[in-house]
């Protein structure tokens, strides 16, 4: 029992680490365009920024086969891959900050893009770390704990960076933040190796290819209708990636100051995605997990409409409690759901590339598809846009009913 609350412990802190980086390269770094006059669709494509969370995929099969010189001698494979992307992301996030001085659109840009990368090898190796470390049937309940740290990192780096923002200048924010990622390198010294005893073998590229890049794939298309599967993964999330793509500069834009947006949506946001994120976890152990993606994927479709209504009405702070409570706790339940959904699917023995091939496709939505989000909000103004979004949802559902009628 004690052993299991020490694993439980570490998949939460390292979800506040995975979070952490984020937030920094999407809506903190939204909020620091927006004040040095970026117009809005500058802002709105550099959600291509995250393009490396879509390809993880193609590095995913290097992070699962080869070693960490000196590092995995020392800690395991596992644990030096998630020590090595930490590292790295200390040092471009700290880069990404020396950029905010210069002010050069390129510079800041390249080290984003970096960040992006960097957080998205240290995902790889997390989530194969965590499906490797929970028992299949605790997996809900575990993809709980990570959502609700990883949601904790959000806020550190979202309504933390923010608050920050108004006593110092970006650049020094991106600095504490780099600081408070070297932090979360000393969860992994307690973390317990998952790969004991795994030695590096040598491959030529035609076998290494064939063991961690064929073999995943092939493995993965036992799943009848595995293409519908793909479909369904790339378009769950949609509709609540393309709002929540513009949700800080829409608030800015109707007269949230930096402080309202980090009281309300960030710090009580949270409280509303941790309670959405345990709710959701109880709903997979009790329904399963099918019936509860329906749930999630309805409440997530609803939930966008609030913002619409707060479009038509503007600035009204005791409203925007309300609107950010129904988002955030139908996106806690969507986020829980899904990530127990997409750990369910994956071999053991494949965990970290057929797990980061399902989660590239999901954050597809959120890197690729939103890029254009700028644009519509533009053109259609706020409230439509808003309600544009909320039928962004219904594709992701009928690939759900395909799944479902199916398993039926």
């Amino acid at each position: 029992m004690k052993k299991s609350y020490k694993n439980l412990s570490v998949i939460f802190l390292f979800g506040i680490s995975s979070g952490l980086p984020l937030a920094l390269i999407l809506s903190t770094l939204k909020a620091l365009l927006v004040e040095s006059g970026f117009d809005l669709k500058t802002v709105g494509f550099f959600a291509l920024v995250s393009l490396p969370y879509t390809l993880k995929f193609f590095f995913a099969p290097v992070i699962d086969s080869f070693a960490v010189p000196l590092l995995t001698r020392v800690l395991g494979q596992r644990r030096s891959w998630i020590i090595f992307t930490q590292l790295l992301l200390v040092i471009f996030i700290f880069a990404l900050g020396a950029a905010g001085i210069v002010g050069s659109l390129g510079a800041i840009a390249l080290f984003a893009l970096l960040v992006g990368f960097s957080s998205a090898s240290q995902d790889v190796v997390i989530d194969a770390y965590r499906i490797e470390l929970i028992e299949k049937e605790n997996q809900g309940f575990a993809s709980g704990f990570y959502v609700c740290g990883y949601n904790l990192g959000m806020l550190i780096s979202g309504a933390g960076a923010l608050a920050l923002a108004e006593i110092f200048s970006w650049d020094v924010v991106y600095f504490l933040m780099a600081l408070s990622m070297a932090l979360c390198i000393f969860v992994t010294f307690f973390a317990d190796e998952t790969r004991k005893n795994w030695q590096p073998k040598k491959y030529d590229f035609s076998s290494w290819g064939r063991n961690f890049v064929l073999e995943p794939i092939l493995d993965f298309t036992r799943h009848e209708l595995w293409y519908v599967i793909f479909a369904f993964v790339i378009l769950f999330k949609l509709c609540d990636a393309f709002a929540g793509s513009l949700t800080l500069p829409f608030l800015l834009g109707i007269g949230f100051s930096k402080i309202e947006i980090a009281k309300i949506v960030k710090t009580f946001g949270l409280l509303a995605t941790l309670l959405g994120t345990l709710f959701g976890g109880l709903l997979v152990k009790r329904l399963g997990v099918m019936k509860s993606l329906w749930i999630a994927g309805i409440v997530q479709m609803l939930s966008n409409l609030a913002f619409a209504y707060l479009a038509k009405i503007g600035y009204d702070p005791e409203l925007l409690y309300f609107v950010v409570f129904v988002e955030n706790f139908s996106g806690g339940i969507g986020s829980s759901v899904f990530v127990a959904y997409l750990s369910g699917l994956c071999n053991l023995s494949f965990s970290a590339t057929q797990y980061a091939l399902l989660s590239s496709l999901a954050t597809f939505a959120r890197s690729v598809l939103t890029a254009s989000a700028g644009i519509f909000a533009q053109s259609l103004g706020w409230y439509q846009f808003f309600v544009l979004s909320t039928l962004l949802a219904v594709p992701g559902l009928v690939f759900l009913f395909w799944l479902t009628a199916k398993k039926e």
